[in-house]
């Protein structure tokens, strides 16, 4: 159905919903995967100091810390029952290879999809059903629609996760009752110590609270500290965070920290969870490695570098960028780069897998960044 546009109805839980079907948008909560409109949406969108995330206020469903729960009203979405939703989530991942996906609702854009605030991509909630639950992660939005058996219709569910929670396939038309939870910090939050929190508190905050603590400079515990907003490259090969820079950054580093001095192998640590650590790497698993520290990928994340291309939001960020193409990939943290060789030649630190202090040719790369950095 790409670039068609249709309109339905369609009867779930014994109410009628009318919706607009663009390019994916459709099923139980018109989950939209339209990427050309996205990145129109989302690059226009501040990082640091230019407002709330997604550009809007919060939504009428507010979080709780972790292990409490809301009770929300729920849809699922895709499957043969329901084909013009399609596979694809609003940000080009294919969601038979994510099966572990939700779409926040309220709209067609991220924007305006602020039922929970306006979650950023890739947002963690644990998802419970029945006696039955699973951390999903967002890679879509959708329209949503009226309320679900008296509560708020909030989050729509691949139907895949639908399944594995033991929700019934109804061909995209079921609707119920779910409870959200923020799940616990991950990454490499415990090896910064009092940053461990900042990531679930983004989870309940208004998108300009959000933005905030995102953007907002932390202390850190366990990771060496330069002054200002440039990372260091230190001579035991580690690199130290910069004071001014956001609590991710820090984090990002604590990941990098881990791994540096790995040995690189072609297809190293791929099939491992990203919080592991493998004996060896290539580019795409140390880069993703890195990525996860700061909770900007699941933990089941193992794409190729080309799969990179399509990471975050277009061009380069704040204070992170990734440069992928089918070949390679590396990225920037507070301007220090992560590579797997000396790319820009003498004086560009180790040989191998690490930080290197040199600015490397990018042609050919297509420049990406996490939103908000």
């Amino acid at each position: 159905m790409t670039g068609s546009v249709a309109h339905r109805q369609t009867a779930r839980g014994g109410m009628i919903a009318t919706g607009l079907a663009i390019a994916g948008i459709g099923g139980a909560g018109f989950a939209a995967a339209v990427l050309a409109v996205l990145f129109t949406v989302v690059s226009s969108s501040g990082g640091c100091g230019a407002g709330g995330v997604g550009g809007v206020g919060g939504g009428g469903i507010v979080l709780g810390p972790p292990g409490t729960g809301e009770r929300v009203g729920a849809t699922e979405y895709g499957g043969p029952g329901d084909p013009s939703s399609g596979i694809t989530g609003a940000r080009g991942d294919n969601l038979l290879a994510h099966p572990d996906t939700y779409a926040e609702l309220g709209g067609l854009s991220w924007q305006t999809a602020t039922t929970m605030g306006g979650l950023p991509y890739m947002t963690p909630l644990r998802i419970t059903w029945a006696n039955r639950s699973a951390i999903a992660y967002k890679r879509d939005f959708g329209l949503g629609g009226g309320p679900v058996a008296g509560l708020p219709r909030t989050i729509d569910l691949w139907w895949q996760l639908s399944g594995r929670l033991g929700i019934p396939y109804e061909d995209g038309q079921w609707s119920g009752a779910v409870t959200l939870q923020r799940p616990p910090a991950a990454g490499a939050a415990s090896l910064i110590g009092t940053t461990a929190g900042r990531p679930d508190t983004l989870l309940s905050a208004p998108a300009a609270a959000q933005d905030a603590a995102l953007c907002a400079p932390g202390a850190v515990a366990g990771v060496p500290l330069t002054p200002g907003e440039r990372a260091q490259l230190l001579p035991s090969g580690q690199a130290a965070a910069p004071a001014a820079a956001p609590a991710a950054i820090a984090q990002m580093i604590a990941a990098g920290n881990q791994i540096a001095g790995k040995p690189y192998v072609y297809g190293g640590a791929h099939g491992l969870a990203l919080s592991e650590i493998a004996p060896a790497y290539d580019c795409s698993s140390s880069v993703e490695h890195v990525l996860y520290g700061a909770g900007l990928l699941p933990v089941s994340y193992a794409g190729p570098s080309s799969e990179l291309e399509s990471f975050g939001v277009p061009g380069p960020g704040r204070w992170v960028t990734v440069y992928a193409n089918p070949d390679h990939v590396f990225l920037y943290v507070a301007g220090l780069r992560w590579d797997t060789h000396d790319a820009a030649g003498p004086g560009d630190g180790s040989a191998g897998i690490g930080w290197h202090p040199l600015i490397r040719d990018a042609t050919g790369f297509v420049a990406r960044h996490p939103a908000g950095l």
